[in-house]
């Protein structure tokens, strides 16, 4: 907890431009790869897959020449519907990412076969996100379609460093990979209703040598996201459907409490922004605030009639603003301790 003495208004701050919020990622822009079926833009399937497999192997590129996916009706506006197939009695999982697909065996648990970020852009897909934001969780909607019900579907956020960053079928959170800053994996389960749902999971961060830590430490440079039909490779059931829309990175920017003078400021709600304080007049106001999340940070400024609480995160600002009235003119100081 550090401490800061505030006797002036803060300086402007300035922000770089970042991309905070996924590309195209309420699937409203739309192309054509492989033999004619839709994708949304920016994003892959088995279309533009790098099929590797040889020789009397090769019959495994057989789901490559289609995307199994398409362009429906969306919680709002457009969707991206995936549909699992089958191919010589096993099942293919339906698959939308944002990174390269690569088939270079016929054992699910060969490493080869991963999706990855093709940040050099080697089999010319452009398949890899630009991604700076470290967000506190990542809310999507999903609609299941499935041929028997409580299939687990599965989607995954890897947030990482300028590296070919692999997700593979076997990894968990805790794999240790190179590049590695963050992930949320969720796991959720199909309702039998037929309808849109959202779905609410947090991100956990970890450091260089792949511990949990509380807050970010470094910026990441690509997301890879992989939805998939199943949490299981060659799970579910041929014809299994799961249709995708308006992913959005969450960046919390309320705060935890306000203090002043030691004193809980009263009817206080991390959702509410406005707030009037009545003081003698006398001495200093000493403000205490802390924010909810720990990649979020927090400054003070003060004038004679307002106390402002600056809530700053990857994507932007939230104020929290306390207008004062006094028994008489005083401009106070004030600290604020974090």
């Amino acid at each position: 907890m550090t401490s800061l003495i505030i006797n002036y208004p803060l300086s402007i701050i300035n922000y770089a431009v970042a991309q905070t919020q996924m590309a195209n990622r309420d699937f409203e822009q739309w192309t054509s790869v492989g033999k004619g079926d839709a994708v949304p833009k920016q994003w892959h399937s088995y279309g533009d897959a790098d099929c590797q497999l040889k020789g009397i192997y090769s019959w495994g590129c057989g789901p490559m020449t289609k995307n199994h996916s398409n362009r429906v009706s969306g919680h709002t506006g457009y969707g991206c519907e995936i549909q699992s197939t089958s191919l010589a009695g096993n099942i293919v999982n339906g698959v939308l990412t944002t990174g390269q697909m690569q088939f270079a065996s016929t054992d699910n648990k060969n490493p080869d076969n991963c999706t990855y970020s093709d940040k050099d852009n080697k089999c010319g897909h452009k398949a890899a996100m630009a991604f700076t934001g470290r967000p506190d969780s990542v809310y999507f909607w999903c609609k299941f379609d499935m041929k028997k019900p409580s299939n687990v579907a599965v989607a995954k956020f890897h947030l990482h460093g300028n590296i070919a960053y692999k997700d593979i079928s076997t990894h968990t959170p805790a794999t240790a990979q190179k590049g590695k800053i963050g992930n949320a994996f969720c796991e959720f389960k199909d309702p039998n209703d037929g309808k849109w749902h959202q779905y609410k999971f947090a991100f956990t961060y970890y450091d260089e040598q792949n511990r949990v830590v509380k807050s970010a430490t470094r910026t990441p440079s690509y997301i890879l996201a992989c939805f998939s039909t199943n949490k299981i490779a060659k799970g579910g059931h041929s014809g299994d459907k799961l249709s995708i829309d308006d992913i959005e990175m969450v960046y919390n920017k309320r705060l935890s409490y306000i203090y002043i003078n030691g004193i809980a400021l009263p009817d206080f709600d991390p959702d509410r922004t406005e707030y009037s304080y009545s003081y003698s007049g006398y001495g200093s106001l000493v403000v205490n605030s802390a924010p909810q999340s720990p990649n979020a940070r927090i400054k003070i400024e003060q004038d004679e009639q307002n106390i402002r609480i600056v809530v700053i995160h990857d994507d932007g600002e939230k104020v929290y603003t306390i207008a004062l009235s006094a028994n008489y003119a005083n401009y106070a100081n004030f600290s604020m301790k974090r």
